[in-house]
């Protein structure tokens, strides 16, 4: 393992570069190699860049506007079923009735986890959708609807996030 001691300031500040350009761990392990002939494990870059108090910038975040336009066909979809069935569409919007179904989200949480899970439950969209949802041992949530064709909206799925983050505040997660 290499101690910040033993690399020369130009090598820490060629590090700090690489850091403010971007770089994430992957990519400065691979440079501390190529470029210092420092061969050093995954985690032993992360702990020199600790040591060093080198701070790598996050990752932007993609925002999810291609996932929006999808969903749309699908609710024009149900929305003509409804308006065939009589009084259930008489709206006739499919996104009206998502964005009714955003405040009435329900979030509740198993007396019994699920394997694997550090907490799980069940969130009511309304309407009788409900889903079965999941936070593992890596933080990765998990969702399972119980009838195969629901999807939820943008509205409903952030509404969910809101409630699901009390809950788990609740808890004591």
């Amino acid at each position: 393992m290499s101690h910040p001691k033993s690399l020369t300031s130009e090598q820490i500040s060629q590090i700090q570069t690489w850091a403010d350009e971007g770089d994430g761990l992957p990519e400065i392990q691979k440079k501390l190699r190529d470029e210092f002939a420092l061969r050093i494990t995954y985690l032993e870059t992360r702990f020199l860049l600790e040591d060093l108090k080198i701070e790598l910038k996050p990752e932007p975040v993609p925002e999810p506007e291609p996932e929006e336009a999808e969903p749309s066909p699908e609710e024009a979809e149900p929305a003509a079923g409804d308006a065939g069935a009589g009084d259930e569409g008489a709206d006739g919007t499919g996104n009206a009735d998502g964005e009714a179904g955003a405040a009435s989200v329900t979030v509740s949480v198993d007396s019994v986890l699920r394997p694997d899970a550090i907490i799980s439950g069940k969130v009511d969209f309304g309407g009788g959708n409900v889903t079965a949802w999941w936070l593992d041992q890596l933080g990765r949530l998990g969702m399972d609807p119980v009838e195969s064709g629901f999807r939820p909206s943008e509205a409903q799925i952030l509404a969910f996030q809101d409630e699901l983050r009390a809950v788990i505040q609740k808890s004591g997660l």
